[in-house]
């Protein structure tokens, strides 16, 4: 009788934080925008020209490590892309923390996020004022 008791008792037990489980919900989207840094628009055109950049490194990795089979060799062309990746920033007086913010806002802020898709098409396609002088 004890051990059906105790039996019944962890099933419910279970049950129960099963249940609250599934109950506990996120915060709304809102509340978690409104501790979100605002991007000025100087700063958004210099993570685009950023993130271009790495992207075309990115391609360049990609396509380098698929031509190698060699462990030794992968590892030499990825720390070889982090250094790249990091020289771009520099480059951009951008540091790593300040480019994976904004990457969270435009990923969580849908008019921080259109502001960036219209910024990337028009400095992709060689258009706006983002031209690097050396």
């Amino acid at each position: 009788m004890k051990t059906e008791v105790w039996r019944a008792f962890r099933v419910t037990t279970v049950m129960v934080v099963m249940t609250s489980l599934f109950v506990v919900a996120p915060l709304p989207l809102a509340a978690q925008t409104q501790e979100l840094p605002q991007v000025t628009t100087e700063r958004m055109t210099v993570f685009v020209e950023a993130r271009i950049a790495i992207s075309e490194q990115r391609d360049d990795f990609h396509a380098e490590l698929g031509r190698t089979h060699e462990l030794q060799e992968r590892e030499r062309i990825r720390a070889r892309f982090q250094e790249r990746t990091q020289e771009i920033l520099a480059e951009n007086e951008m540091t790593q923390l300040e480019y994976d913010e904004i990457t969270l806002v435009i990923s969580i802020d849908e008019e921080q996020r259109l502001i960036f898709e219209r910024m990337l098409e028009e400095l992709s396609s060689g258009g706006g004022s983002g031209q690097q002088t050396d």
